[in-house]
């Protein structure tokens, strides 16, 4: 038992120190970049672990006279509902240095619910609660050779913790500890019928070890995830022209309110009476929710829309981003910016239709401090033509 303790001590020192020394030789940003998030997608989680158990198993008989330490092998299978919350259910089989028997070994299942701190970033701690039941087999116990005792119970809760390393959009890995309560309340030899202990007994079991986390389907930070369209074929002595990128909108915007900027034709169109507040900070870093000053502007919008001079006008909202982070991450958070204003106008009364929604992500960012990337971060509404 104690070489097992000490080997698997050894592993995870070793794998503490590669894991450090691979992150010094990256930037030291780089577990706070952004990666889209899975929503409405399936999540398998695969692992391995070093277990061992304390308490009892049966009325004067402890956890290590039935088994040691030992390692075990998992298989989580989730729904990843949105971009924190994922539900499913976990099974793992152990196997444990045998204690006063030939062998032992043991099975537990659950159901649980797992949170996700950090979504959108490559280092996302996590935790999971769940709850659900336990197995463990003891064979040739001391004085009954040739006879395998099943005991078993109920898992009342269970609690694992692990910070996922997220290697690409569906790829993660992550070290991970954790802990239950079981409670055994009966036990079944083989050569006979299963009967409940005198009274129930109370172990915990401890666990560390990797996992890895693989997201299939689903969407991506709003996006649907699909299939790559592969690139149509150049004839051979032909260059192929290069995609430019999207013209930058010119139309010329006024700040209205902290996260939103009205074009000039609208505002002049609406008789707006608002005023500029350029030094305002706009949308909260990597947020898409409005604020209060926000509502006032887009009230005064909705009535322009609903009952006023442009009744019948279409509108396009504009979202966008200050430069940091990706282009691809980017161009998701200024949708859901626009989608957060089209769906406050919405709510006004200005009927869906006549919104159109668009993001620029951070392609016209022009900040390069907090305070110029405050102005970068807001929503562009503009009348459609």
């Amino acid at each position: 038992m104690r070489h097992i303790q000490g080997t698997m001590a050894g592993i995870f020192v070793a794998s503490a120190i590669c894991a450090t020394a691979q992150a010094q030789e990256r930037r030291e940003s780089y577990l706070q970049e952004h990666v889209r998030a899975p929503s409405n997608a399936l999540e398998l989680r695969i692992g391995t672990a070093y277990t061992q158990g304390f308490g009892n198993v049966a009325p004067a008989t402890s956890v290590d006279r039935v088994a040691g330490a030992g390692f075990g092998v998992g298989l989580d299978v989730d729904y990843r509902m949105d971009h924190n919350w994922s539900f499913g259910v976990e099974g793992q089989y152990q196997e444990f240095q045998a204690g006063q028997s030939s062998s032992s070994r043991g099975m537990v299942a659950n159901l649980g619910a797992t949170y996700h701190f950090l979504p959108v970033l490559r280092g996302d701690p996590w935790l999971r609660l769940g709850t659900g039941y336990r197995w463990l087999w003891e064979n040739d116990p001391v004085g009954a050779s040739g006879i395998t005792v099943l005991r078993h119970g109920f898992e009342l809760a269970t609690l694992k913790v692990g910070y996922d390393v997220r290697v690409s959009e569906d790829v993660a890995l992550a070290p991970v500890i954790g802990t239950d309560l079981s409670v055994f309340a009966w036990e079944a030899p083989s050569n006979g019928a299963s009967t409940a202990m005198s009274t129930a007994q109370v172990a915990t079991f401890v666990y560390a070890g990797l996992q890895g986390r693989f997201d299939l389907g689903g969407d991506r930070d709003g996006v649907p995830t699909t299939t790559a369209r592969q690139p149509a074929p150049v004839p051979i002595g032909v260059t192929e022209r290069q995609a430019e990128p999207p013209p930058p909108v010119v139309e010329q915007v006024e700040p209205a309110s902290p996260a939103i900027a009205v074009g000039e034709d609208l505002m002049r169109a609406c008789m707006l009476h608002i005023g500029a507040v350029e030094k305002a900070p706009k949308f909260e870093f990597d947020r898409a929710e409005l604020q209060a000053s926000d509502q006032d502007v887009l009230r005064q919008i909705g009535d322009c829309f609903t009952t006023g001079p442009l009744k019948d006008a279409k509108l396009r909202l504009v979202g966008r981003a200050d430069p940091r982070g990706t282009v691809e991450y980017n161009e998701g958070l200024g949708l859901r910016r626009a989608k957060e204003v089209s769906t406050f106008l919405e709510s006004l009364g200005v009927d869906a239709s006549r919104i159109e929604q668009e993001s620029r992500g951070k392609l016209d960012a022009l900040g390069t401090d907090e305070a110029t990337w405050a102005i970068d971060r807001r929503v562009d509404v503009l009348l459609s033509k």
